[in-house]
């Protein structure tokens, strides 16, 4: 199986997996091998890959969609991280800055629900890594 995924700017990751956890808009979602097609939306959080020989990867990615069809899995995303590019520091700084948002707007209130959920998941993927 092969596990593609793609920023705005350009193809971040692309490698042979065994099993693809991904951060749903709901839930955390596995695929392996055989998978049944789908297409879901993705969240704010850590994307975990296992290669056929069992290594095993992980990034942070910001929103997007998955689809899995056949052999391959997907990925169009914002924003992929390695884990060295995350902290809590930064994520806990990016939260309070997203909960300073205003939300006079509804469109306001999109992008501020945006910004917080974002911060969240890197927050909870830099404390899962032991960042500081």
């Amino acid at each position: 199986m092969k596990c593609i995924v793609v920023t705005p700017e350009k193809t971040e990751i692309d490698q042979d997996a065994s099993f693809v956890v991904a951060p749903l808009y709901d839930g955390e979602y596995g695929i392996g091998q055989g998978h049944t097609p789908v297409v879901a939306r993705i969240g704010a959080g850590e994307l975990r890959i296992t290669a056929p020989d069992g290594a095993k990867s992980v990034f942070f990615i910001e929103g997007g969609f998955l689809e899995s069809s056949g052999d391959v899995v997907s990925i169009l995303t914002n924003r992929v991280l390695t884990p060295d590019e995350v902290t809590l520091e930064k994520a806990e700084a990016d939260l309070a800055s997203a909960q300073a948002l205003e939300q006079t707007t509804a469109e306001l209130f999109a992008q501020k629900e945006k910004a917080v959920r974002t911060a969240r998941g890197m927050a909870a993927a830099a404390r899962k890594w032991g960042k500081k």
